[in-house]
């Protein structure tokens, strides 16, 4: 091999490595970090009340918050937008999506903290940890 090849390899690796690096870094934060607010939960429960209770208990998130665990937290919000309610999808405003995510992580134990969770600011940086 060429020594400039060698060296194109040796950059691409350490390129490769830094992008590894900073995209786990990336995802430090957690449902744990206080990532939604309380006025989101009172908002999220007015809306659960009235959309989500009547086929889903708080245990069906418990489980659901487990098998989603360590994934990002902008997947779960994206999956519930497209396919909930279930007799209509996506006819909940974004606020509203937002909000009943912050009750349901509220309810599971999650904290609320002094930051709006934003599905167009950093929830695709949010992990989410099984109760």
């Amino acid at each position: 091999m060429t020594k400039l090849v060698k060296t194109g390899l040796v950059h691409v690796f350490v390129l490769c490595g830094l992008l590894a690096g900073q995209s786990a870094l990336a995802q430090d934060k957690t449902v744990k970090d206080g990532v939604f607010t309380a006025t989101q939960v009172s908002s999220g429960a007015a809306v659960y009340e009235s959309s989500c209770k009547n086929c889903h208990n708080m245990r069906f998130y418990r489980d659901t918050l487990k098998s989603w665990d360590k994934q990002p937290l902008i997947y779960l919000w994206e999956t519930v937008m497209g396919t909930m309610p279930a007799d209509n999808p996506g006819s909940l405003g974004l606020d509203e999506y937002t909000n009943v995510l912050a009750y349901i992580l509220s309810e599971n134990g999650f904290p609320a903290g002094e930051h709006t969770l934003d599905p167009d600011n950093g929830m695709d940086q949010i992990s989410i940890l099984a109760p």
